[in-house]
């Protein structure tokens, strides 16, 4: 017997199940009708919105630039070479006797009390530095004039008995030659006269002995006294002290001749040659700001340094006005040219390897407009560029004399940029 449950299908269920599916399908349909339009309709609105409240951009308007206008000028472009400041001339000075020092020049110190002196201290010339004890010499000047005198006393003497010698050696010849004389009388006589010659001989080699002698006691006694051997001369060095014993030539001051100075530097081969005696440098020093110096070449070396193959100069300078010896100066040899000048600030920036390049203000169709043009560099003058003028070049723009170009305000500016001039 067979079941009623198994024997018919569950077709309740199943058809329930496929209705469920179809009503959840068209709902979906539905839901998506419904809600497209309203998404098409939401972007229009917010497309309008954003339409209204666009920001309308209008024509560019012009960048204000200042210009210079290309002209010619006066210039004087230089070469400057680094330089040392020298004394003009140098001297060590040392006593040429030996002694003890028993004076020092004194000059008014901070206080106003005497000081002796020392290094920067100024001395006109002909001042006397220092002193040797003289004693010594005075009595070696003293014996001297003693051996002097006494050589003179001799002389009279010798010259006494050598005119006598002389008289009794005629009176003997007319004696001889009148047969009243021996010969032998006249031998005797002309040997005592040779003899009395020979003493006076003597005597005068002894006085100019003493002569000189007394000049070396003179020398000697002046030798005890340093002077200052220049005007306006300055102690760079003092190795002495009162009451010291020293020898002769020992150094006891040095001293610098500052009445003028001397610029020394070095210069290459390629400009020796344009340099002559008397030509006017102008001189400059970082320590002397805002001060300039004239002066004249008076060394050119006839031959190079064999280290740097440069040739030594020196450029005397006769009023130093504060430069001294060891400042480091500039040498500047200029000379007076035209050029066509261009401020550095209209300089375009570079772009990678760009030549240089300036903006030429250019009217077209009644507009200004920056047209970008490379420029043929010649020299940098302190802020300017030295520029070619002429026809056009695929290097360089060829400027010519009152074109207008940018001089302030490149930095904002590109090629066909519309500018306006501002005063």
């Amino acid at each position: 017997m067979i079941s009623s449950d198994s024997a018919i299908p569950d077709k309740p269920s199943s058809f329930v199940s496929n209705l469920t599916s179809r009503g959840k399908t068209t709902k979906g349909v539905l839901i998506v009708i419904c809600f497209v339009p309203l998404i098409l309709l939401g972007r229009y609105f917010f497309a309008q919105l954003a339409e209204s409240h666009k920001v309308k951009i209008g024509p560019p308007e012009p960048i204000s630039v200042r210009v210079d206008a290309i002209r010619e000028e006066v210039v004087y472009p230089g070469i400057f070479y680094s330089a040392v400041v020298k004394e003009l001339r140098k001297a060590d000075l040392s006593f040429r006797v030996a002694g003890t020092v028993d004076f020092l020049h004194q000059v008014p110190g901070p206080g106003g009390d005497l000081r002796e002196i020392h290094e920067g201290d100024k001395l006109e010339k002909g001042q006397i530095l220092a002193r040797l004890d003289p004693a010594d010499y005075q009595r070696d000047l003293a014996g001297s004039k003693e051996k002097l005198a006494a050589a003179e006393a001799r002389l009279k003497q010798s010259e006494s008995e050598s005119d006598l010698a002389k008289i009794d050696y005629d009176r003997i010849t007319r004696l001889v030659a009148r047969a009243s004389a021996a010969t032998s009388d006249l031998d005797s006589q002309r040997a005592k006269l040779q003899s009395s010659n020979a003493a006076v001989t003597v005597v005068k080699r002894e006085i100019e002995a003493a002569r000189i002698s007394l000049q070396q006691a003179q020398a000697n006694l002046q030798y005890c006294t340093l002077a200052s051997p220049f005007d306006g001369a300055v102690i760079s060095a003092r190795s002495v002290d009162k009451f010291q014993q020293v020898t002769a030539n020992q150094r006891a001051f040095q001293v610098l001749d500052l009445s003028s100075v001397v610029i020394a530097f070095s210069v290459p081969d390629i400009l020796v040659g344009k340099l002559t005696f008397g030509q006017k440098i102008e001189v400059t020093s970082e320590a002397l700001p805002g001060k300039r110096f004239d002066g004249v070449i008076h060394k050119i070396a006839s031959s190079a340094d064999p280290q740097n193959r440069s040739y030594p100069i020196e450029v005397r300078i006769d009023k130093p006005g504060g430069l001294r010896p060891g400042m480091i100066a500039s040498a500047h040899f200029r000379r007076e040219e035209k050029a066509f000048l261009v401020p550095m600030t209209a300089v375009a920036p570079r772009v990678s390897d760009q030549a240089t390049t300036v903006f030429l203000v250019t009217k077209v169709d009644g507009k200004l407009l920056a047209q970008q043009i490379p420029v043929g560099v010649v020299d940098v003058l302190d802020n300017k560029l030295a520029i070619r003028i002429g026809p056009p070049d695929p290097k360089w723009g060829g400027l010519k004399v009152g074109d207008q170009i940018v001089g302030t305000g490149v930095h904002r500016l590109h090629d066909g940029d519309l500018v306006r001039i501002a005063e």
